[in-house]
C-alpha cells in the first residue's frame, strides 16, 4: 500500500482562472484522500484567499510574478522557496504557471524532489532550445489537462517518457441529476413545457455569447417552446451588448433572458434541457462543460479546446463547427424534436463523467504519477546542473 504523501501544489496566479480552479479541485481531492498538501500561491490574490478559505496551508510568494526592475525579486524569493522545501520535506512538487519554472524546477531537482510541470494553456508551446531543455530535462513529469495540449507539447518537444494527460474533473455528488430542482421556468414566466437552453459562465468575446442568441433566432422560429437562457456569472459590458441584441428582435425577446449569479448552481443547471458551450478558443480544461453533463443535461459543445475530449458526439451530446450559429441551431433543433433522445443522451452524458471525468479520477491519476516518479527516482539524488 502506497504511503501518504506530502505535496506542493503551486498556482501563483493573480486571478481565480482555470488553471488555479483545477489546482483547488485537485488538492481538496487528495487531501479528502489522505495526503498532506500545502498551497503556494501569489500574495493577497484571490487564489490564496480561496485556498486559506478551503482551510490549506498557504504559502503566499510575490517574488516570482516580479518584472521589469523589481524581477531581482526573483531571488530572494527563491531562498524563501528553498527553505519551504527544506522545512516541510515535500514528496513532490506540482507548478501550474510558467513563470521561472526552470528555476523552481532545478530548485526542486537539486533537493531530489520530482517536479511535475502541469499545462493548462491551450496557446502553442515555444519551441526554443532553452524551453525545451525546461520540457526535456528540468521536469521530472508533465501533465496536459487535454489531449490537444499533450500532442502540442509532443510535436514541439519530442518524446516526454513522464508525459501524462489528466483532465481536470468535478463531484459528482454535487452536480447530479438528483436533489433539489430550481424553478426557474415559473421565475421566468414560462409554461411547463418550455425547453430551456443554458450556456453558463463568464461574459466574454471567447465564449461564443453572440453564436449562441444568432443559433436562438435560427431555432425558435421552428420550435415555439424553446427558451434560451444565459446564465452570467458577473455582469460587465458584454451584457448591454447582448441585451441590445435581443431587444432588436420581439421574438428573440420572447424566446431569450439573461440571468446573473445563481447561488445554488447544481439546482439551476438540473431544471435545464440543453446545455451549450459555444466558445471560439481556449476551453483548456472546461469545468462548466463537465458541470452540464454530470447534471444529466446534453451537452453541444464547440470543437475547442478539451471539448472532443468530454463530449462523444452523438452519444453524449453533439460537438459542431466554432463560430457555426447554423450548425449549433440544428443540433438544437434535432434535440427539441426529439425530447426523447434529450433526455437519453443526458443520462449517458452522466455515466461518461461517471467513468471518465470527476475529481476523484484526476486525483488518482496525480497520484499515481507522483508514486511512479519517486519509484523512477529511488532514493532521490541529488542532480547538479
Amino acid at each position: 500500500m502506497n504511503r501518504p504523501l506530502r505535496i506542493l501544489q503551486m498556482a501563483h496566479v493573480r486571478w481565480y482562472n482555470a488553471e488555479a480552479q483545477y489546482a483547488h479541485d485537485l488538492s481538496l481531492e487528495c487531501r479528502r484522500l489522505g495526503h498532506k498538501v500545502v498551497f503556494f500561491t501569489q500574495s493577497g490574490s484571490p487564489v490564496a484567499g480561496k485556498a486559506r478559505k478551503s482551510g490549506f496551508d498557504t504559502f503566499e510568494e510575490s517574488g516570482f510574478n516580479a518584472k521589469g526592475l523589481a524581477a531581482a525579486n526573483v531571488f530572494p524569493a527563491l531562498l524563501r522557496f528553498l527553505r519551504l522545501l527544506d522545512r516541510e520535506k515535500f514528496d513532490a512538487v506540482e507548478i501550474h504557471r510558467s513563470e521561472v519554472r526552470f528555476l523552481i524546477a532545478g530548485v526542486c531537482r537539486l533537493r531530489g524532489i520530482p517536479i511535475i510541470g502541469v499545462r493548462g494553456d491551450k496557446r502553442p508551446v515555444r519551441k526554443d532550445p532553452f524551453n525545451r531543455f525546461i520540457y526535456r530535462k528540468a521536469l521530472s513529469g508533465i501533465v496536459a489537462s487535454n489531449h490537444t495540449i499533450a500532442s502540442d507539447l509532443e510535436k514541439s518537444m519530442g518524446p516526454l517518457p513522464f508525459l501524462r494527460t489528466i483532465h481536470g474533473g468535478i463531484d459528482p455528488e454535487i452536480f447530479s441529476p438528483e436533489g433539489s430542482i430550481s424553478d426557474i421556468r415559473s421565475e421566468l414566466g414560462l409554461p411547463d413545457n418550455a425547453m430551456l437552453v443554458g450556456i453558463v459562465g463568464r461574459l466574454g468575446g471567447d465564449k461564443g455569447h453572440f453564436d449562441f442568441l444568432a443559433a436562438a433566432q435560427k431555432s425558435i422560429s421552428r420550435h415555439e417552446r424553446l427558451h434560451f437562457v444565459i446564465l452570467a456569472k458577473q455582469s460587465n459590458h458584454l451584457e448591454n451588448e447582448l441585451r441590445r441584441r435581443i431587444d432588436a428582435g420581439s421574438r428573440l425577446k420572447r424566446h431569450t433572458s439573461i440571468i446573473g449569479y445563481q447561488p445554488d448552481l447544481p439546482a439551476v443547471l438540473r431544471a435545464f434541457d440543453v446545455g451549450v458551450v459555444a466558445s471560439t478558443d481556449s476551453e483548456a480544461n472546461c469545468r462548466v462543460g463537465l458541470e452540464w453533463m454530470a447534471s444529466g443535461v446534453p451537452l453541444i459543445g464547440t470543437r475547442i479546446g478539451v471539448l472532443p475530449d468530454l463530449i462523444d458526439s452523438g452519444k453524449t451530446g453533439f460537438l459542431v463547427s466554432p463560430r457555426a450559429p447554423g450548425e449549433l441551431a440544428g443540433r438544437i433543433g434535432q434535440l427539441a424534436a426529439q425530447p426523447t433522445m434529450a433526455r437519453q443522451l443526458g443520462l449517458q452524458s452522466r455515466q461518461r463523467v461517471l467513468k471518465h471525468f470527476t475529481i476523484n479520477i484526476c486525483a488518482r491519476k496525480h497520484l499515481a504519477l507522483i508514486y511512479d516518479l519517486i519509484k523512477k527516482q529511488g532514493r532521490r539524488p541529488k542532480v547538479n546542473y
